[in-house]
């Protein structure tokens, strides 16, 4: 894991690709029999945030991570840069249906313009376990999904915007 968040991107940009340790089919690895809700309560379908032409970065986040707090703006800026284009970002919190109101204030407190989903902390877990092989360690937690929902790279603790699309400039390059 980098503890060090002043290394250059290209150091980030390694330990991102070093990061990327599996494939996961593409529709099966989002689709998820696992409840999530949209910040009005709402039971949403996971795969209808993954789409075949557009990549997508996953922030895990909770309303009580401090790490979270400094490093959701620039990820909902880097969304809003790529809003008609190749990268979305998705939220998804594991403060669960007790925690909907604050997570709601979490985000409108700091203007996020990405989509945000809720879930219980076990049932998060379990989605990122479900793709990862990996026990959820904290957040926040980010996961790359190429265009069609292949997880490409995956790194607990904060990355740097750039570093992420930059990544996946590299990625698309190499296709």
């Amino acid at each position: 894991m980098i503890q060090n968040k002043n290394l250059p991107i290209l150091h980030w940009l390694r330990a991102i690709t070093v990061a990327v340790m599996l494939t996961v089919s593409a529709r099966a690895a989002v689709a998820s029999d696992q409840p999530f809700l949209n910040l009005d309560g709402e039971p949403v379908a996971m795969a209808d945030f993954f789409l075949e032409n557009q990549w997508v970065v996953v922030m895990i986040w909770s309303h009580t991570c401090v790490i979270c707090a400094r490093e959701i703006k620039g990820h909902s800026e880097m969304h809003e840069r790529h809003k008609d284009g190749r990268i979305a970002v998705l939220g998804i919190s594991l403060d669960g249906e007790a925690g909907l109101s604050e997570a709601w204030g979490f985000l409108e407190e700091r203007g996020v313009a990405f989509p945000n989903l809720v879930g219980e902390p076990h049932v998060v877990a379990e989605f990122f376990k479900d793709r990862t092989g990996r026990r959820l360690q904290g957040t926040p937690t980010f996961m790359v999904f190429a265009p069609g929902g292949t997880l490409t790279a995956l790194q607990v603790g904060p990355v740097p915007p750039e570093a992420i699309e930059k990544f996946i400039r590299q990625q698309d390059d190499k296709a």
